[in-house]
């Protein structure tokens, strides 16, 4: 799949701020990097500016994630064509590492779903709202 395709795909919204860019501000992220095993697929590409791919860096998504709950927000909101065991195994990373509320119900919820779309569902019913975004 083309650059510009996946841009048409993703409506050329960054699925980590949620905003809309030209696509001379757009990259392609993959969600499990080719360094680790992840390819050119559709369902491990997405949309994002590069202001948060850079922000983003060499860091996983998982870690990315966990240490900007906005993004974390928009990516389960708006990566609608990710391969659910890409999701799936982002979103247990971060059951692991405490950043969403782990119960037994998220955890195998989340094993049990096939769309991404389902999948952002039960997570935004576990992840607390952002701490520091209120009362600042």
């Amino acid at each position: 799949m083309k650059r510009s395709e996946i841009f048409v795909r993703d409506d050329y919204r960054c699925v980590y701020c949620g905003t809309v860019h030209e696509a001379e501000a757009l990259s392609v992220d993959h969600v499990q990097p080719r360094m680790r095993g992840g390819d050119g697929s559709p369902g491990n590409v997405v949309t994002a500016c590069k202001a948060c791919n850079t922000r983003k860096g060499s860091r996983s998504l998982p870690l990315f994630l966990m240490e900007e709950p906005e993004a974390r927000r928009n990516f389960f909101a708006l990566a609608r064509y990710v391969w659910p065991r890409h999701l799936k195994a982002v979103a247990e990373e971060l059951v692991r590492r405490g950043v969403v509320e782990a119960s037994s119900e998220l955890v195998e919820g989340v094993r049990g779903l096939r769309s991404s779309e389902a999948i952002a569902d039960v997570l935004s019913k576990h992840d607390p709202p952002d701490s520091n975004a209120e009362g600042e």
